[in-house]
């Protein structure tokens, strides 16, 4: 039985984009009959044997993201060392740029791989425009110490067998910023689980069960509440929408650092639209299906992404989405096919193609079953493992 060993700062129960790829993937590998060890952090340390197939080394961690992934680096390093001699790994499986070179030790495992997530530079360059204000500490510490975080980024990606791109973007980004041999990189697109993100048979149980309006229109937004998730601009689209829509409500749901829904609240206020939202926090992954049940549109006003897992999941629940046209999202949507695409920052256009939605609910309809379509055919995770054990052929052969 080959055993693959992840790392990721991110996973069950408290998970990030990284963490729902590594979840969902290792959950796939499981019934292709692979053996599945999870090195992650947490807010305490623990072995767990969750079943025959699968185990989970919790090393506790800091809260606060690029320090959290330092000290996780430091630890996983010392737990793989101490558990060298009695586990048997074929191949560690790296998530990047949340895991620096030195948390896996040399010669653990018979062949490594990293998936690249999204880029030190990549994240940096496109957030170097917003003001300053608007970063958390977290990103200002990335753009300011970007040469430093790359050269661990850099030295994985050079000790990397096989290197997995979750975008054709990616790809891009990794050749433009990196000394990265391009025959290392294959494109994996992420994927999303199809049966437990379905459309809602039953709209408006679905607000009533979450305390919405059952008679109210949703309007969703997943995501951490970074600079570079643009809900600056999305909260600066909404007057326009509740002009025309008074019973409108903007759900956004994640959480960020200290300041950063003050922030946006402030911002939501000054506009004269702090009524019209519901910040929800975090939202544990198991209930996130109901929410996007319970919404009428998904609005995602991103300027950086590589291929969003919020975008995958409102698509494969079979929601109207308007996005940005930005990173790898364009490589999941045709604009005026199965969502809208707009440019970031752009307030108006983001308006437009909501209240288009709304004003044209049959159009919605359609394009939200082309939607799930296109998960169907292309994105479901049953069809995304099969494209990394070749992966995992190619590097162990």
């Amino acid at each position: 039985m080959p055993k693959v060993c992840f790392i990721s700062p991110e996973y069950v129960p408290l998970s990030g984009g990284t963490g729902a790829y590594v979840y969902y993937l290792s959950n796939e590998l499981m019934k292709h009959g692979y053996s599945i060890c999870v090195v992650t952090g947490y807010s305490q340390a623990g072995d767990v044997q969750v079943n025959e197939k699968l185990s989970v080394l919790f090393l506790r961690t800091s809260k606060t993201p690029i320090v959290k992934s330092f000290l996780f680096a430091g630890s996983s390093f010392r737990k793989l060392n101490s558990v060298r001699d009695g586990v048997h790994v074929d191949i560690v499986h790296a998530n990047l740029p949340l895991v620096p070179s030195f948390a896996v030790p040399s010669n653990f495992g018979k062949t490594l791989i990293s998936t690249v997530h999204s880029t030190w530079k990549g994240e940096a360059e496109a957030i170097r425009g917003e003001p300053y204000s608007r970063l958390n500490s977290n990103e200002k510490f990335m753009v300011s110490f970007n040469w430093f975080l790359r050269i661990f980024e850099e030295s994985m990606l050079k000790r990397s067998n096989k290197i997995i791109a979750v975008s054709d973007f990616t790809r891009r980004e990794l050749l433009q910023y990196y000394k990265v041999r391009e025959d290392k990189i294959r494109v994996i697109h992420n994927g999303v689980d199809t049966n437990k993100f379905q459309p809602a048979s039953d709209k408006r149980k679905a607000k009533q069960g979450l305390g919405f309006n059952p008679d109210g229109i949703a309007i969703l937004s997943v995501g951490r509440l970074y600079a570079r998730k643009g809900l600056f601009t999305l909260i600066e689209s909404m007057p326009a929408v509740v002009r025309r829509f008074p019973r409108a409500r903007f759900i956004i749901s994640g959480k960020g650092q200290s300041d950063e829904m003050k922030k946006l609240v402030a911002h939501a206020q000054k506009l004269g639209v702090n009524d019209k939202i519901v910040f929800t926090g975090y939202y544990p992954d198991r209930k996130l299906p109901r929410l996007y049940q319970a919404a009428d549109v998904f609005a995602f006003s991103t300027f950086y992404e590589n291929l969003p897992f919020a975008v995958l999941e409102a698509l494969s629940t079979g929601l109207p989405v308007v996005t940005t046209r930005v990173g790898g999202i364009p490589e999941m949507i045709e604009d005026g096919r199965n969502g809208f695409l707009v440019q970031p920052f752009n307030a108006r256009e983001l308006s437009d193609r909501i209240l288009y939605f709304l004003e044209h609910p049959s159009a919605a309809s359609e394009m939200a079953f082309l939607a799930r379509k296109v998960i169907e055919e292309r994105f479901d995770w049953r069809l995304i493992v099969k494209k990394v054990l070749r992966v995992y052929d190619e590097a162990l052969g």
